[in-house]
C-alpha cells in the first residue's frame, strides 16, 4: 500500500499547487519532490479531494450536541485535519480528527508534524508517545494500528473518544479495498455499531465486467504492483456496494458514480466547472467519463442518525433506498430484443493502425469497383501523426508506404473531420493541444490521392461534426474554439462560395461540441430548393456536462448566400440516454442513424449498448441497440468509424486509463449488415469480405503546409505596366505612387551596347578577384545558405556562367566591402563611364545610396525585400521578376526580424498557402529599368542568356533610417528595430504573470497595435 500512498500524495499535491493557489498548502510538507500530472490525472484527483471534502464539510456543518470525529481509515500522508481546521475554521471548531495507519507509516507521519511549524503550530496541548496513540492533541490524534484487528482498534480507538458522547464520520477514501474483503467488511459492520455514526467510501467499480478495457486495464496494474482490489471483485457495481453497506447494518445508503456526481449541481455549480478550465487547458472528456464511472462515492449512516443530511441526496440517481433492480439499466433497453451481428477483428501489423481522434477518407483501390479507406491524421502511440491508414478487402500484404518527391499534406492533428463529397472528401479544422486548434481546410481528391488546400475556416475549431449535404456542400457544427470557447455558429461550405454562416431561426440549442450531428434523409437525386434536415443530439456544454437533449434541425436556403438553419427539440422518448452521447460516431445509412462508441452522461456505456440505430418518424422515435460479440472487447473511444457498402468498419481507438496505463485496440472490426443495401459507401466490399489495414501512407516531408489563410479565388499576377518618361516629373508621380512600373527606351549610356563578356574581361581585367555566390541548386535559400561564398578570377567566373555553372556576383566594395555600401564609379572605375542613369532620375542620382553591379547564370535570387528604393537597369540578357506588395508580407514566410524568406514562389505560386497573395511580374529585356518601391518582396530568375545589370538603391524617405553600416540597403527602419526590443520588454514585463493573464493583456495590446495599423 505504500507504493499506491506515495503515488496519490503526488497527485493530489500537483492538484493542491495548481488548483488551489490562494490557499494553504499542506501536502507540501509531505511530498519532498512535487511533480505536475497530466491535466487528466489532476482533474480525476480533484474530483476526488472534492467529493471526500464535501463529506466532511457537510458533517462539521451539520447541528449535534456531540463532539464530532472525522476518523480517517487508512489515512496515509492526507492532510484532512489541517485543510479542514484552515477552511472551516468555525466548524471545525472543538471537532477531533484521528488519523489510523499501520504504525510505521504513522510513526513517519508523526516525524512530519513535529519536526513541521506549520503542522503543529497549528494544534494545543501536543502530548507524544511510544504506544498505539503515537500522537494526541486537542484537535488531532494519530493511532498506529492494525485495522484487521478490530479488538484492538475498538480498544485503543475507546482509550482517545468518548464513543457515546460523539457523533462520528469514517472516512476511507481507497485504503480499506486493498484490505482482505473479509476484514474489510468487518470493519465496516463494526463501524455500523457506532450511536451515530456515518461512513463515507470512495473506491474503484467494475460497472460493466472485469473485459471492459479501462476495468481490465486497472486491474491488471494493481495485479502487477501486488496490491490486490478485493472489494472490487466481490462487490463491483454501485449496487453491489449499496447492498454491501445494507447487510453489514448500515440503514440509510447513498452511493453515485463520481461520472454522475461531476455534473451534480449540488457537487459543483457550472461556474465552479467553467472556472477549472480557466487553471489548464482540458480535453480529456472521454477518459475523465471512463475513471468517474469506474470509482464511486458512498455515504451511510447509523440508524437515528443523521439521515436528513445525506450529502448525495441531492443528486440523481442516489435514492436512498434503492429500487429493484440496477438504476442505471433504467433507459438502457428500450427494445424488447436487442438484434445481435457478428464481426471479424483484423489484427494490425506490428506497430501499426495505432492512432484514435482520426477521421476517414474515400481513397482509390487497384480498380474503381474495390474502393479503400484512408483514416488520417490523430494521435498515434507516441504523437500526433500526419500519415493515413488504408484499409481495403484486397488480399495483399501490408506495406508502410512513403512516397517519393514532395506534395503539400495537411500537418499532424487531431479531432479534426474529414466530409466524404464523392470523388473528393473535405477535412476541416482539428487541433494540436486544446488551446492551439486549425482553421486549415483540405480537399483530399481520390483518383488523384493529392491534398489542395482550400478556403480557411472563420475560426479555429475542433470537436465539431461535418455532414455532407449533397451537391458539394458540407455543414458544419458548433465546436471549440480553444479550451474556454465555443463557437455558436452553423457554416456552410462549398467551393464556389468558400464558408457562409447559417442564420438561425426560432429557439437554438445551447452551443456544445462532440455532440451526435448528422443530415439525415439525403438523397442525392433531391430537389435543389428542397431543404435538408438531420438530428443534433448530446455534446459537452460549456459548463462542462453532457447536454441530453435530442434536436432535429433543417437548413433551408443551403445553395443561396444566406442559408438559414432552424431547430426542434424531441420531446424526450426510451432510449434517450443511448443517442446523447459525446464523442461517438454517427452514421445514416437506409433511413437509419447508427451511432457508436463514445460516453453518455452519468453512467458506463454498457457492451450490449455501444451500437444504436436512432430512428426519427414523423410521430416516434425509436431507439434500438444492437448487441455486438466483439472478441477481442475494444475500446470505442477515439476510434474512427465508417460504412463501407455492408458493413461497417471500425478502426483505431484508444484511451489513456487514468494512472493505470493506455489501452489501444489492437486491430479493426468490420460489422456485416445484411439489411443494409449497397449504396453510399467508401468501399466496394460484400457482406462476406473482410477489411483489415493494408498499408500506411507517410506525408511527403519535404513540403509541410503554412498556416495561413487562403481565399477561394485563384491567384492572378499583374503584369507591371511599361511607361516612357518625358520629364522628370513623370518619376515624381511614380515615386509618390509607390507602385512599380518599368521604364522603358530610356538612355542608360553605351552599356547597353559595349557591356559584352569579352569587353568586361578586358576592361575589368580577367585576374582581378570576385567573391561570387556558387549555388548548389537553381533556387538559392539565404536562410539555409544552399550556397557558398567562393572568391574567383573575374574571367573564369565570366567563362564559367556562360558555360550554365550556377554563379551569382553581387558586386560588394573594392576597398571595404563589409563597412561600406557598393559604388560602381569607385568599384568598377573602367566601365562605370558606359553606365549612367536618365535624367528624368535625378533625384535617384541626387539620394544615391549604393549601386552593386549584378551578373548571373542560371540561378534564382531569394525571395526579400529592400528598404530602400532602388531602380534595377537591365542591360544584358532577358529576366523575370515577382513582386508582391508590403501587405502580402504576412503570407511569404518572412519571420521577425528577418527581410528574407525561404518560399520559392516560382514554384509555389499556386500553392493554396499562397492563394491570398497578390504577386505582380515584370519581364525586362535590355535597355528596361524597373522601378522597386521600398518594402515591395521580390525575387529574379534569369529567362535565357546570362543578366548583366545594375541596381541603384537611393533614399526615398527624408529620415527614419537606422544609424550605423547598411551595406546592402535592406536594414530595417529605425523605429521597427526599436519597436522589435520595446515588444522584448513589454513581453518581459508580463513574465511574472500567470498565462492566462499574460495573453489576456498582451493579446490587448496586439488588438490595439493592428487597430492602429
Amino acid at each position: 500500500m505504500g507504493q499506491t500512498n506515495n503515488s496519490s500524495i503526488v497527485s493530489k499535491r500537483s492538484v493542491e499547487r495548481l488548483y488551489f493557489p490562494h490557499e494553504a498548502h499542506f501536502f507540501r510538507y509531505f511530498v519532498k519532490k512535487p511533480q505536475r500530472r497530466s491535466p487528466l490525472i489532476n482533474r480525476g484527483y480533484w474530483l476526488r479531494m472534492r467529493a471526500i471534502d464535501q463529506v466532511v464539510r457537510q458533517f462539521l456543518e451539520q447541528d449535534s450536541k456531540k463532539q464530532k470525529v472525522v476518523i480517517n481509515l487508512g489515512c496515509g500522508y492526507d492532510p484532512l485535519p489541517w485543510q479542514c481546521l484552515e477552511r472551516y475554521p468555525g466548524a471545525s471548531n472543538g471537532a477531533r480528527f484521528v488519523d489510523i495507519d499501520y504504525r510505521d507509516l504513522m510513526l513517519k507521519k508523526r516525524a512530519v508534524v513535529q519536526t513541521t511549524a506549520e503542522l503543529n503550530s497549528m494544534l494545543t496541548n501536543i502530548e507524544i508517545s511510544e504506544g498505539d496513540v503515537l500522537f494526541r492533541s486537542d484537535q488531532y490524534i494519530q493511532l498506529g494500528c492494525d485495522l484487521r484487528d478490530i479488538g484492538s482498534l475498538g480498544r485503543v480507538l475507546g482509550s482517545v473518544v468518548d464513543i457515546e458522547k460523539c457523533s462520528v464520520l469514517f472516512t476511507a477514501e481507497v485504503s480499506i479495498t486493498y484490505m482482505n474483503v473479509e476484514a474489510a467488511d468487518t470493519l465496516i459492520q463494526w463501524a455500523s455499531k457506532f450511536p451515530e455514526a456515518r461512513f463515507c467510501l470512495l473506491e474503484q467499480l467494475i460497472p460493466d465486467g472485469e473485459d471492459h478495457p479501462f476495468s481490465w486495464t486497472m486491474m491488471a496494474h494493481f495485479d502487477k504492483l501486488r496490491t490486490f482490489l478485493g472489494a472490487v471483485r466481490k462487490y463491483p457495481t454501485e449496487e453491489a456496494q449499496r447492498s454491501r453497506f445494507e447487510d453489514l447494518g448500515w440503514p440509510n445508503v447513498s452511493v453515485c458514480n463520481l461520472w454522475r456526481l461531476w455534473s451534480s449541481y449540488a457537487f459543483a455549480t457550472p461556474e465552479e466547472r467553467i472556472a477549472l478550465d480557466r487553471i489548464e487547458p482540458f480535453d480529456e472528456w472521454e477518459e475523465f467519463a471512463l475513471f468517474g464511472c469506474h470509482y464511486f462515492l458512498l455515504v451511510a449512516d447509523s440508524a437515528n442518525s443523521m439521515s436528513n443530511s445525506i450529502s448525495l441526496a441531492a443528486v440523481p440517481g442516489t435514492e436512498t433506498k434503492t429500487p429493484s433492480g440496477d438504476p442505471a439499466n433504467s433507459s438502457s433497453n428500450p427494445a424488447d430484443s436487442d438484434p445481435q451481428l457478428d464481426l471479424t477483428f483484423s489484427e494490425y501489423p506490428k506497430s501499426h493502425g495505432f492512432r484514435r481522434f482520426a477521421a476517414a477518407m474515400s481513397t482509390k483501390g487497384q480498380d474503381r469497383a474495390r474502393g479503400r479507406i484512408g483514416v488520417f491524421g490523430g494521435m498515434g502511440l507516441t504523437t500526433r501523426t500526419d500519415s493515413w491508414d488504408e484499409y481495403g478487402v484486397d488480399h495483399v500484404e501490408f506495406v508502410a508506404h512513403k512516397p517519393r518527391g514532395s506534395a503539400v499534406t495537411p500537418s499532424s492533428r487531431m479531432c479534426h473531420t474529414i466530409t466524404d463529397m464523392g470523388d473528393v472528401s473535405l477535412l476541416v479544422g482539428g487541433r494540436t493541444s486544446p488551446d492551439n486548434a486549425s482553421k486549415e481546410c483540405w480537399l483530399f481528391h481520390k483518383w488523384l490521392s493529392t491534398w489542395e488546400r482550400v478556403d480557411d475556416l472563420p475560426w479555429p475549431l475542433y470537436r465539431h461534426n461535418a455532414t455532407s449535404m449533397g451537391n458539394g456542400y458540407v455543414l458544419v457544427s458548433t465546436g471549440r474554439i480553444d479550451s474556454r470557447i465555443i463557437s455558436e455558429e452553423y457554416l456552410v461550405w462549398n467551393r464556389r462560395t468558400g464558408w457562409v454562416k447559417c442564420a438561425c431561426d426560432g429557439q437554438t440549442p445551447p452551443p456544445s461540441y462532440g455532440a451526435v450531428f448528422i443530415s439525415t434523409g439525403l438523397d442525392s437525386s433531391e430537389d435543389r430548393s428542397s431543404p435538408r434536415s438531420g438530428v443534433l443530439a448530446g455534446g459537452m456544454s460549456i459548463n462542462s456536462c453532457l447536454e441530453d437533449d435530442v434536436w432535429r434541425w433543417e437548413v433551408n436556403g443551403l445553395f443561396s448566400h444566406s442559408p438559414i438553419i432552424n431547430f426542434h427539440r424531441l420531446p424526450d422518448f426510451g432510449g434517450q440516454d443511448l443517442v446523447t452521447r459525446f464523442g461517438a460516431n454517427a452514421i445514416y445509412d437506409q433511413g437509419q442513424v447508427y451511432v457508436i462508441g463514445g460516453v453518455i452522461k452519468d453512467r458506463i456505456l454498457r457492451s450490449t449498448e455501444e451500437l444504436c440505430t436512432f430512428k426519427v418518424n414523423e410521430s416516434s422515435v425509436t431507439v434500438e441497440p444492437i448487441s455486438l460479440d466483439f472478441t477481442p472487447r475494444p475500446l470505442l473511444i477515439g476510434s474512427t468509424t465508417v460504412a463501407a457498402r455492408s458493413s461497417l468498419v471500425v478502426t483505431g481507438g484508444s484511451a489513456v486509463c487514468f494512472s493505470f496505463g493506455t489501452f489501444w485496440n489492437k486491430g479493426n472490426y468490420t460489422i456485416p449488415f445484411p439489411d443494409l443495401a449497397a449504396g453510399q459507401s467508401l468501399g466496394g466490399a460484400n457482406p462476406s469480405e473482410v477489411w483489415r489495414l493494408l498499408r500506411t501512407v507517410s506525408a511527403e516531408v519535404l513540403a509541410k503546409s503554412i498556416e495561413t489563410p487562403v481565399s477561394p479565388e485563384p491567384v492572378s499576377i499583374v503584369s507591371i505596366p511599361r511607361v516612357q518618361l518625358r520629364s522628370a516629373t513623370d518619376f515624381a508621380r511614380i515615386l509618390e505612387a509607390s507602385s512599380p512600373v518599368i521604364i522603358e527606351k530610356a538612355n542608360i549610356g553605351p552599356c547597353a551596347i559595349e557591356w559584352t563578356t569579352y569587353y568586361l574581361k578586358e576592361k575589368v581585367g580577367a585576374e582581378r578577384e570576385v567573391i561570387v555566390h556558387e549555388a548548389s541548386t537553381e533556387h538559392m535559400d539565404f536562410k539555409f545558405k544552399n550556397f557558398a561564398y567562393t572568391t574567383k578570377r573575374f574571367g573564369d567566373f565570366l567563362d564559367q556562367i556562360q558555360d550554365g555553372q550556377k554563379l551569382y556576383l553581387r558586386s560588394l566594395s573594392a576597398e571595404k566591402p563589409s563597412e561600406q555600401p557598393a559604388d560602381i564609379t569607385q568599384d568598377f572605375p573602367t566601365i562605370s563611364a558606359d553606365f549612367q542613369l536618365p535624367k528624368e532620375l535625378a533625384v535617384v542620382s541626387e539620394n544615391t545610396h549604393s549601386s552593386p553591379l549584378r551578373i548571373s547564370g542560371p540561378v534564382n535570387m531569394w525571395l526579400h525585400y529592400d528598404v530602400m528604393a532602388n531602380v534595377y537597369c537591365q542591360i544584358q540578357g532577358s529576366k523575370r521578376l515577382l513582386l508582391f506588395p508590403p501587405s502580402d508580407v504576412k503570407h511569404l514566410g518572412f519571420e521577425p526580424g528577418f527581410s528574407s524568406s525561404q518560399i520559392n514562389v516560382f514554384e509555389e505560386l499556386n500553392c493554396p498557402s499562397l492563394a491570398d497573395t497578390h504577386p505582380y511580374e515584370a519581364i525586362l529585356q535590355p535597355g528596361d529599368i524597373l522601378f522597386l518601391p521600398s518594402l515591395w518582396p521580390h525575387t529574379a530568375s534569369l529567362i535565357s542568356g546570362i543578366s548583366i545589370a545594375v541596381n541603384v538603391f537611393f533614399r526615398n524617405l527624408s529620415a527614419g533610417y537606422a544609424t550605423g553600416k547598411d551595406v546592402y540597403g535592406n536594414r530595417d527602419l529605425q523605429a521597427y528595430e526599436k519597436g522589435r526590443q520595446d515588444i522584448a520588454k513589454i513581453v518581459k514585463s508580463f513574465d511574472s504573470l500567470p498565462r492566462d493573464v499574460r495573453g489576456f493583456y498582451l493579446q490587448r495590446l496586439a488588438d490595439e497595435l493592428k487597430d492602429k495599423v
